[in-house]
């Protein structure tokens, strides 16, 4: 789509909203610590992976950042938020 317009760019924000939300809604969210700390640690790299793999499983997953999560020492920290689960921590 080519935007031409503000109402362009207005109707392509709520689509990505709305599906950004559907997704936290729906399913699975990961949650990659991305705080100076985690980025020092390798988060960057953490979070292109992850994004490559839900990419090539076409999974219905929110990939979302935080800032740092309060455990420096366990970085890169990664939440995975399952609807049907607690959440868990992986460090």
């Amino acid at each position: 789509m080519i935007i031409k317009t503000a109402e362009d760019l207005k109707k392509v924000k709520e689509e990505a909203l709305d599906e950004a939300t559907a997704r936290i809604n729906d399913g699975t969210q990961i949650m990659v610590g991305m705080g100076t700390c985690g980025i020092a640690a390798g988060a960057r790299d953490v979070m292109a992976k992850i994004m490559e793999e839900v990419g090539k499983r076409n999974l219905k997953v929110a990939i979302t950042w935080t800032g740092c999560i309060g455990m420096c020492e366990k970085e890169v920290l990664v939440d995975v938020i399952r609807p049907d689960s607690k959440r868990i921590t992986y460090g």
